[in-house]
């Protein structure tokens, strides 16, 4: 027995001052790994001191902020989140978790955390932060050009647009730290000749569309986000007399709009949103419903893969769709480029919870587009989009709701929109 006791004793000895040896050379690999930026290697010297039971403090903060540094914020986050449990007052890690949530595109969840933490938990970076009110201004235009179609191609109601133009400016607000609002103005022209039955020779298309979009959003828990939105259009309709020699035209002031609610999480690799809305484009009622999933592989904003779809129901033209796709990637420290398609068959529609509204006859059945993101200043972002459009032009009849197809046209267009971050 006492042989036995004094084996056990040797056999205990030797395992502690050997694991103690392993524990010395790979704390050593590890602050060397740490001190390098070998995040690869950094991570395989933790993940094989985890799985022989060494897990403590420093371990986890230098795993944390070297995932952070090679942009890997889901694996940041998890190994801060453990470096405070070991170490309560630790401030370092929570500026680390805060910048996590933000760089990778979750300003809400960034918001939020920022939002529980007491201020003795706050660095100085931290608690330098102010909560601006008003947290971005932005203004840009649009200029799109249309193949040209005359009334010899299409003999019922059709706008043969040339030209169309916007103009559009807001601002983003934020109070209470988990609700944004935000209200943006746009002014829609276009310009071409109006054709319809009783009008063969077409009369001059000089349309003008006031725009109002308002939008109400707030982040009640991680991850989540819950929305309302309206968007209003006003305009003039001018119809000449049918009757000929007659002068006597009818003038209406009209006003459409779209309103809905939407929902949406955010995952690190996964983010889907979800909105319905109604609307009462041209004297017809609309309803729909939107979605999309995105994929980010690495849970940054270094590449990621967006799916989307619309479908709607029109009281008098039936049911109408919308599908999309994009990719979008890091060019640089401080350009993105995003790049997809759009395809269908809707004229009348709503997408990207109301911000873009289209109540036009004028089918973009395909749309093909890039946009070039450009953050090289500190406060100011720069996005400049060029388009291709499919257009597919019908014969409208308005009196027995049918329509004919025509003819495919194209179009061109850069959308430019600059923004001011507070």
């Amino acid at each position: 027995m006492r042989t036995i006791l004094i084996i056990f004793t040797l056999t205990l000895t030797t395992t502690l001052v050997f694991a103690q040896n392993d524990f010395k050379e790979l704390d050593l690999k590890s602050h060397d790994f740490f001190e390098k930026g070998d995040y690869k290697n950094l991570k395989k010297t933790t993940d094989l001191m985890l799985s022989s039971g060494m897990d403590y403090y420093f371990l986890r903060l230098r795993m944390g902020i070297t995932a952070f540094r090679a942009g890997h914020y889901p694996v940041a986050v998890d190994n801060l989140s453990m470096a405070i449990k070991f170490s309560s007052l630790d401030t370092i890690s929570r500026d680390y978790i805060y910048l996590s949530y933000l760089l990778s595109g979750r300003k809400g969840d960034a918001d939020l955390y920022l939002l529980s933490l007491p201020s003795q938990y706050r660095n100085s970076s931290l608690a330098a932060l102010q909560n601006h009110v008003l947290t971005n201004v932005f203004g840009g235009g649009t200029v799109i050009g249309y193949d040209y179609l005359n009334y010899s191609k299409n003999k019922l109601y059709y706008e043969a647009v040339k030209y169309c133009y916007s103009f559009n400016a807001g601002i983003e607000a934020s109070f209470l730290n988990r609700y944004k609002g935000t209200f943006m103005y746009t002014n829609l022209k276009k310009t071409g000749m109006f054709y319809s039955a009783q009008d063969s020779l077409g009369r001059d298309l000089n349309f003008s569309q006031n725009q109002i979009y308002l939008k109400l959003s707030g982040n009640l828990f991680p991850g989540w986000e819950i929305s309302g939105f309206a968007h209003f259009a006003f305009y003039t309709e001018i119809v000449p007399s049918p009757r000929p020699f007659r002068m006597v035209t009818t003038i209406t002031r009209k006003t459409e709009y779209a309103t809905g609610l939407g929902i949406s999480k955010s995952y690190w690799k996964i983010r889907a949103g979800a909105n319905f809305s109604l609307s009462n484009f041209e004297n017809s009622n609309q309803i729909r419903g939107e979605g999309y999933l995105s994929f980010l592989p690495s849970g940054n904003l270094n590449l990621y893969f967006t799916s989307g779809g619309m479908f709607q129901n029109d009281t008098d033209w039936g049911n109408t769709f919308q599908v999309n796709e994009e990719v979008g990637f890091k060019l640089s420290r401080n350009t993105w480029l995003e790049t997809g398609f759009i395809t269908g068959n809707s004229f009348h529609y709503v997408r990207n919870e109301g911000s873009i509204m289209n109540n036009s006859f004028v089918i973009p059945s395909t749309t093909i587009y890039c946009n070039l993101i450009l953050m090289h200043w500190k406060k100011i972002t720069l996005n400049i989009s060029p388009t291709y459009s499919r257009i597919s032009n019908y014969s409208w009849n308005l009196s027995s709701l049918y329509r004919g197809y025509e003819v495919d046209l194209n179009s061109f267009g850069i959308v430019i929109k600059l923004i001011y971050n507070n």
